[in-house]
């Protein structure tokens, strides 16, 4: 059925190559066409000019009588001087303004300051610039405790002049454990400064190190912490300021000597106000070896042994750190030392500021909450060279760094008035309005660098970044003579 068979083979032929055929062709361009053409430029000259000279007589003698002209100066001259005289000492101008001033006389609100975590009863409780003057920090807290705080205070930082500044974001938020009651920058490293709280803690922050918000170091004072002052000490007079003064409710003046690079915080010496250092007349039932409360305190500007301090019930005193009268008492081993030196006349009430004037190392500024403005002289500590009467109730006080005789006044009223102690007058020379909500102020401070700009905190955690007119900043001629004329009248 099925057999075998070989057949022949099969082949084609490929074709996957094709032959190709090749032609020559050619094309021409149109000939460049070539031309030359030729210029010539403006021809110049040069043409100079003389002025005439000026012919001048030097050796002309002058036509006047040089003896007549001596007994005429002679004659004329003391009279002048006294005209002089008398004009420097006139007042007639003062508070004078330029019509083209009147609509900046007011000042106005360059920033407002505002915490969105604020708690419901945190106020501001202090405010102080830093040294460059562009850094202001603020603390806030409760002024009203039954007996311990239950509270956590905050303190923030605003740098006003960042690119990035918003008035509703703090640059630094820091909380502690208990309200603040008062904030101090170092007078000239901008990055520290101190906190004193309800608790008694004295915490020192430290923003050049790193992005931590803890404190380098913490001391304690045992009493509420109410005013703290950074003074020189170690020798006559250093140039940084290494110390940071306490005051407390429990009447304690601590001085600790701070190390940055240690971290330490010790302390060198303590002052305490007793019951029997107050007048009999505004001293309280209480045990004379206790402690009154000290509600301010500030140290003098040329002299840092000498210290004013204010007292709960209205009294004033003037201290000293080289006194060595025995207070009878010890805080952490070191021995406590009565340091009141003199009485100034107390106030009928509550002390709300004192002061050493930053013009006068004599001159001292109190207020109270008699609604009572003072100047006084320490040499003259029995009666005040000036007083001023706040029709409103006052709050907080502060003399200007830059005019002697100018005080800025936070009211209950939400306004801030600007007083003159050289005017007869009682009335201010210059009232900031009060926010469109109005609100007691709280503090206020003066910022030693940019002496225009005034920050005021009030009861609703707001800080109001003003800036001053002239006539609030620029000193007159004559008010430092008039600040020395006084106090000096007043002494003799």
């Amino acid at each position: 059925m099925f057999s075998k068979k070989s057949g022949g083979g099969a082949s084609f032929s490929s074709n996957w190559k094709t032959e190709q055929s090749l032609a020559d062709g050619g094309c021409q361009t149109d000939p460049v066409e070539l031309a030359e053409e030729g210029c010539q430029v403006l021809e110049l000259s040069e043409t100079g000019v003389q002025t005439e000279e000026e012919q001048t007589n030097a050796s002309k003698a002058p036509e006047y009588n040089e003896e007549s002209l001596l007994m005429f100066l002679k004659s004329v001259g003391p009279k002048v001087i006294r005209e002089i005289e008398r004009q420097n000492r006139s007042r007639a101008f003062d508070g004078f303004s330029l019509l083209e001033k009147e609509e900046s006389s007011g000042g106005k609100i360059l920033h407002t300051l505002r915490l969105n975590q604020l708690q419901s009863n945190h106020v501001v409780t202090g405010i102080d610039w830093s040294c460059t003057g562009s850094v202001v920090v603020v603390a806030y807290g409760s002024r009203f405790h039954e007996d311990w705080c239950d509270h956590k205070g905050v303190v923030t930082t605003w740098n006003i002049n960042r690119s990035d500044f918003d008035s509703n974001q703090p640059e630094k938020l820091i909380e502690v454990s208990s309200c603040v009651l008062c904030v101090a920058f170092h007078p000239t490293n901008p990055a520290v400064f101190a906190v004193g709280t309800y608790s008694g803690e004295l915490l020192i922050f430290d923003l050049s190190h790193s992005e931590s918000v803890s404190p380098v170091v913490v001391g304690d004072c045992r009493g509420c912490v109410t005013a703290l002052s950074w003074i020189a000490s170690g020798g006559a007079y250093p140039k940084t300021p290494n110390s940071v003064a306490a005051s407390t409710s429990t009447g304690f003046i601590l001085l600790f000597e701070l190390n940055l690079l240690k971290s330490s915080l010790k302390l060198k010496s303590g002052f305490m106000l007793q019951s029997q250092d107050v007048p009999r007349g505004i001293r309280g039932p209480i045990d004379e070896t206790e402690g009154v409360e000290v509600t301010s305190a500030s140290f003098n500007k040329e002299d840092p042994t000498l210290f004013v301090i204010g007292a709960e019930g209205g009294g004033l005193f003037v201290c000293s750190t080289t006194s060595e009268v025995p207070a009878g008492k010890e805080f952490d081993e070191v021995r406590l030392v009565r340091c009141v030196t003199s009485v100034l006349s107390p106030h009928t009430g509550r002390v709300l500021a004192s002061q050493f004037s930053p013009h006068h190392h004599n001159a001292v500024l109190s207020s109270a909450s008699d609604n009572q403005i003072r100047l006084f002289s320490i040499l003259q500590p029995n009666k005040p060279v000036n007083v001023i009467y706040s029709e409103e109730i006052i709050t907080c006080a502060e003399l200007s760094p830059s005019r002697p005789m100018v005080v800025a006044v936070g009211l209950v009223t939400g306004q801030v008035a600007l007083h003159d102690f050289g005017m007869k007058s009682c009335q201010p020379f210059l009232s900031l309005r009060a926010a469109e909500k109005p609100a007691s102020i709280t503090y206020l401070k003066f910022n030693k660098k940019d002496m225009a700009l005034l920050a005021v905190g009030d009861r609703l955690g707001r800080v109001s970044i003003w800036h001053l007119p002239d006539n609030a900043v620029s000193p007159l001629s004559t008010e430092q003579t008039a600040l020395s004329s006084l106090l000096d009248t007043v002494t003799e």
